[in-house]
């Protein structure tokens, strides 16, 4: 049986998600490569040196003004919680990207007193994108299932913002239909009444 002789530092520096290691006065004493280049993504040069920061600091400006959530992941640090998670959006640049963080407290055994806390990062832009996709399609759906106010005259419809659509239009707006334009046998009869015999003559096969 082969055993694989890894090192913690081979570990992190592995995985795609951003890891930074934080000791137990809250500041960083190791990050791995992905917090690194995402860091960088975010205009933070590679040689920028991330150990001896304080990470409470920068979770204090991702929190904003939940002095609850900061409170959690001081809890974490000092092994109060066991685990933290939260959600939070990047504007640093453009287009702005959503990020997972996840943290736990760091110790040698689980009787043990925490040296810390691990910090990970998740870009999950993607699932927010298809959330927001998956929520704007079920608006849509309810929209096209409830009561729709149209016009008894000319058929028109009204929409949320009150502005009276062609049915054409609606559609096009909230189920994204496209249109190929027919004309059927009762108009035919009724505007082209010459033409309308050919309408009774039996197709044979």
């Amino acid at each position: 049986m082969h055993t694989l002789d890894i090192s913690y530092h081979e570990l992190i520096h592995a995985m795609r998600q951003s890891i930074a290691v934080v000791d137990a006065g809250g500041l960083i004493i190791s990050v791995n490569h992905a917090w690194i280049q995402n860091a960088h993504d975010e205009g933070v040069p590679r040689s920028f040196n991330w150990v001896g920061i304080n990470f409470m600091q920068i979770a204090d400006a991702l929190s904003g003004e939940d002095e609850q959530d900061l409170d959690r992941l001081q809890a974490v640090l000092k092994g109060i919680s066991t685990y933290y998670k939260n959600e939070f959006r990047s504007s640093c640049i453009q287009p702005s990207r959503w990020f997972q963080i996840e943290a736990f407290p760091l110790r040698n055994d689980a009787r043990q007193e925490p040296r810390g806390m691990i910090v990970c990062l998740s870009d999950i832009s993607r699932s927010k994108q298809l959330e927001n996709d998956l929520m704007t399609a079920l608006s849509q759906i309810r929209t096209l299932r409830g009561l729709l106010p149209i016009c008894a005259v000319c058929k028109r419809i009204r929409d949320d913002d009150d502005i009276w659509n062609s049915i054409e239009s609606f559609l096009q707006k909230h189920a994204h239909t496209e249109f190929t334009h027919d004309i059927c046998p009762d108009c035919i009869r009724r505007l082209y009444p010459k033409y309308s015999s050919i309408l009774d003559t039996p197709t044979h096969q």
